[in-house]
């Protein structure tokens, strides 16, 4: 469970881009779709896994037998997470509030998404016949680097630009599995929850010595990060040998 909670925590797309069984249809597929950017200035190779949270499971297993190619050619994982880094640092009380408060800024309660007792989450996600992605089904390792920020600095930086969040009766009484008390405005929790996280995790590849790296990150976020890698020295390349 200790490498498991923090990639559970993160993955919270749907709070961004609603999902429903329609949706989850054209989103999910049985392999990974991984895209490859080469750097000839820094002789610097970055491979993109897109991630699903909610797919097939031949899909977490095509990620993991890709990732055990890569390893085996020098690549270092890289990947999301938000949990805390050190959750022991807090008291409960204070893990209570932080984790009140992300559910604030997301709308739901982070947990794993086939929780069918987690009401904050949609229901086709809960009901849903696929998979909630995990270290295990993907075959992540605790080598593996979390490039991510932990979610009591994700609150920091909101109320360092937003101001306090401030939990209401409703907040605080309802307990974590089920949430319908009013959010944070929506363009706040998307500069926190997918701006700020997609600069972070950019600038901490730009600025990693590894010349190998597999990045495994919510798709979505991809659509908004290719072109930074594209406008930073990256060239989209072929990856027909690549896992070989």
């Amino acid at each position: 469970m200790k490498y498991l909670r923090p990639l559970i925590l993160v993955f919270i797309t749907c709070t961004f881009f609603s999902c429903n069984s329609l949706l989850l249809k054209l989103i999910t597929s049985k392999k990974v779709k991984t895209e490859v950017f080469y750097n000839q200035e820094k002789d610097k190779t970055l491979v993109l896994f897109p991630m699903v949270h909610i797919n097939r499971p031949e899909f977490y297993a095509d990620v993991k037998t890709k990732l055990e190619k890569l390893r085996e050619k020098g690549y270092t994982v890289f990947l999301e997470g938000v949990a805390l880094k050190d959750s022991t640092a807090f008291s409960p009380e204070e893990i209570d509030t932080i984790t009140r408060k992300m559910r604030k800024i997301t709308g739901m309660y982070l947990s794993n998404y086939k929780n069918q007792q987690n009401k904050s989450i949609p229901r086709a996600i809960r009901n849903s016949k696929y998979s909630s992605e995990s270290y295990e089904n993907m075959g992540l390792q605790p080598e593996d680097i979390n490039v991510d920020i932990p979610m009591n600095e994700l609150i920091e930086i909101y109320e360092e630009k937003y101001g306090t969040i401030k939990l209401t009766n409703c907040d605080w009484q309802t307990n974590y599995l089920e949430y319908e008390c009013e959010t944070v405005p929506q363009v706040r929790a998307d500069d926190i929850i997918v701006y700020t996280r997609n600069d972070t995790i950019e600038k901490r590849v730009y600025e990693s010595k590894l010349k190998k790296i597999a990045l495994v990150y919510g798709g979505k976020h991809f659509d908004f990060i290719k072109g930074g890698f594209l406008g930073n020295g990256y060239k989209e390349i072929d990856t027909i040998d690549l896992f070989d």
